[in-house]
């Protein structure tokens, strides 16, 4: 990267985090997750780590990973988002899931592995080089909760940032439950491109798999949006809420 990006990416960092804290959200980042397990465990609505970001099933340190944890005026844990590097091998993400699929299990879901299934898409095949995984976004929503169109978009686009700047990966990319994804979540949080039908878990005692689509975004794609304001996105997203919600209530 250059010195020019650096410079540009640690601001928008700190733009987010200032913007997130007038809306009563102090932000910790760190990359213990021993740490991040133990602060979970007093959230009833987060009480788990999936597996790719669990310290006591896979092997994850500084060098390799780092959380975002946010807390309310109150200290309760109201947002989480972790990263972290993936070794592909010299293969394609396609070629990764193919024989890795069952480390990226959703947390809180009792997965029969044997009738789960990942099937590739045409970006997941060209997906290669140096690689991060996003996963455990959560903002609490409901009574007291902080879910709005405008948080969840720039939370997520700080650890994006964030992963730009600690590593400069090719490529990131996630998971998203479909109807998510086609309420416009993958775009507000910034991914470029979505890829239906790639992960079909089992669920034990359920007839119909649970579906996952992968998000992603290339090096380039985090780049472009590091020249929109998070801001300008914020007050826009918000504002276009507010007006939903006041048509709803008319």
């Amino acid at each position: 990267m250059t010195t020019q990006e650096v410079l540009s990416g640690s601001r928008f960092v700190t733009v987010i985090k200032n913007l997130v804290k007038n809306q009563g959200i102090t932000l910790e980042v760190g990359s213990d997750f021993n740490a991040l397990r133990e602060a979970l465990k007093a959230q009833p609505e987060r009480q788990c780590l999936a597996p790719r970001f669990d310290p006591e099933v896979s092997a994850i340190n500084e060098s390799t990973g780092f959380w975002v944890l946010g807390r309310s005026r109150t200290g309760e844990v109201v947002h989480t988002q972790a990263m972290r590097t993936v070794d592909l091998g010299g293969r394609t993400l396609s070629g990764y899931l193919d024989e890795y699929f069952r480390d990226f299990t959703p947390a809180g879901y009792a997965i029969d592995f044997p009738r789960s299934r990942y099937r590739g898409a045409p970006g997941s095949r060209m997906i290669a080089g140096k690689v991060c995984y996003h996963g455990e976004l959560w903002l609490k929503g409901g009574p007291g909760g902080f879910r709005g169109a405008g948080l969840t978009a720039v939370l997520a686009r700080l650890a994006l940032v964030k992963a730009l700047l600690k590593w400069a990966p090719d490529y990131v990319f996630g998971f998203m439950f479909p109807l998510a994804a086609c309420k416009g979540l993958a775009a507000r949080e910034g991914y470029m491109h979505t890829e239906p039908g790639s992960l079909y878990w089992s669920v034990s005692g359920q007839q119909r798999p649970l579906e996952t689509w992968t998000v992603w975004m290339s090096r380039e794609d985090i780049r472009h949006i590091l020249q929109i304001p998070p801001i300008d996105l914020f007050d826009e997203l918000e504002a276009d809420q507010r007006r939903r919600e006041a048509a709803k209530a008319a």
